[in-house]
């Protein structure tokens, strides 16, 4: 079989076996540049946070204190500002607690008010809170993140999702309609249509490697057929 032949045909085979995954890394590509990624993230109907200053006596506890409002051992304990007040939040690998700096009052988890708060708080964008759900179990979007988790679902054009941490009082994730498409796009780029977060996986592997091959026999075909045959075409005769 002439190389030409050979190269024909697998061009044509990898083509029909790869082409529709090339097609998705394109209009992946596409789609995850024709958002704004600070919209994607919901960062666009963040708030600022609210500072707090210790410039006014406002801690009264000390870490020491709030250590004994907590049943676990930390391998840390760390000043933060929650809502414009100080806490202290004590963290170790499996665990997390919040104790008010002011009072002494262990704060975690969070209540549906406080959890209210800080979703309020969190949010600029031209909408309401909606709803306030403390889930159980995990949802897709926010894979990963812990749980129990409390999501706050504003009723904005752009069906914009807050999740705060109940253990830490923090906003973990924001989420929204423009999210789902671009992670919609994401999971066919990255072909891990399981967790979304593995862009290296054997699979994805196997199918670059054959995109490769696909697009260096083509580009013999080019050079082969285009290129060369024209140079044969114009040499003159003798």
């Amino acid at each position: 079989m002439k190389p030409i032949v050979f190269f024909r045909k697998f061009h044509k085979w990898l083509g029909l076996i790869i082409g529709i995954q090339v097609l998705f890394w394109a209009a992946g590509g596409f789609v995850m540049t024709f958002f704004d990624i600070e919209e994607v993230r919901g960062e666009h109907t963040m708030a600022q946070p609210v500072a707090f200053s210790l410039d006014d006596g406002q801690v009264s506890i000390t870490a020491n204190q709030a250590l004994q409002q907590i049943d676990f051992a930390p391998e840390s304990i760390t000043l933060k500002g929650l809502l414009g007040k100080p806490v202290w939040v004590a963290t170790n690998k499996e665990q997390q607690a919040i104790v008010d700096a002011t009072t002494g009052k262990k704060l975690s988890p969070l209540d549906k008010s406080l959890a209210r708060q800080v979703a309020l708080a969190d949010f600029s964008g031209q909408g309401e809170l909606a709803e306030l759900t403390l889930l159980s179990e995990e949802l897709g979007e926010v894979r990963g993140k812990g749980l129990p988790i409390w999501q706050a679902q504003f009723n904005d054009s752009d069906n914009t999702r807050v999740y705060i941490s109940p253990y830490n009082g923090e906003v973990v994730a924001r989420r929204n309609d423009t999210w789902r498409v671009f992670d919609f796009f994401w999971m066919l780029h990255i072909m891990d249509y399981k967790n979304r977060t593995d862009f290296n996986h054997p699979l994805v592997v196997f199918a670059a490697f054959l995109a490769l091959f696909m697009t260096l026999s083509g580009l013999y075909l080019v050079i082969k057929v285009v290129f060369l045959k024209r140079k044969r075409t114009s040499t003159p005769k003798t």
